[in-house]
């Protein structure tokens, strides 16, 4: 078992069983409401980010406050990137987030750290997922992901963001995502300055 800050994973059988924890500083009644919400959104993104083309678990099962779905045998990508196989998997990062967005899906925690290298690249962990179609959304997911990039992957990080963006122009639909990711990186060297 994995226990999370969000939710405890638990593997039987091949099936991966995400459950959301209790929150026991919430009021009892508005917990129950928030952890049924956000299970059910995050299996709905999940089968939508699957019907667009993009690798996830496939959904098994939904209860009131966990998923099961398939086990994905693989590395988190965390530990598989490296300076051999960078513009690769950053290409197939930038596909993925373009299919994901393209669909208006953000998937609101894009790091390394939640996606699986296993025979082509997974996309896991949409608990703090979303629907949109807002340029500005979608701009603030990819920022996280080069945040993501420099802090964690500093020897590859300019390489991996280079290779990211070319492929994101290319495969977005929406032309007005890299204004409004200019826009967020001009507000972030304003306030290191500051």
């Amino acid at each position: 078992m994995i226990r999370g800050a969000e939710a405890e994973i638990i593997r039987e059988d091949g099936v991966m069983k995400k459950l959301r924890a209790k929150k026991g500083y919430r009021n009892k009644t508005l917990d129950i409401v928030l952890r049924k919400k956000r299970t059910q959104l995050e299996a709905r993104l999940m089968s939508e980010a699957r019907r667009s083309g993009v690798n996830v678990p496939k959904i098994l099962d939904t209860e009131e406050f966990a998923i099961r779905m398939e086990y994905i045998s693989g590395e988190r990508l965390k530990d598989a990137i490296n300076k051999r196989n960078c513009v690769k998997i950053s290409s197939m990062i930038a596909e993925s987030v373009a299919k994901l967005h393209n669909a208006g899906i953000i998937h609101g925690d894009l790091t390394t750290s939640n996606m699986l290298y296993a025979e082509g690249l997974y996309f896991i962990d949409f608990g703090l997922g979303f629907r949109s179609q807002r340029a500005e959304d979608k701009a603030t997911d990819l920022h996280l992901m080069k945040e993501s990039l420099e802090s964690t992957h500093f020897d590859i990080a300019e390489q991996a963001w280079k290779t990211i963006l070319k492929v994101y122009r290319e495969k977005s639909k929406d032309k007005k995502v890299m204004k409004a990711l200019e826009k967020i990186e001009k507000r972030r060297r304003y306030l290191q300055k500051v």
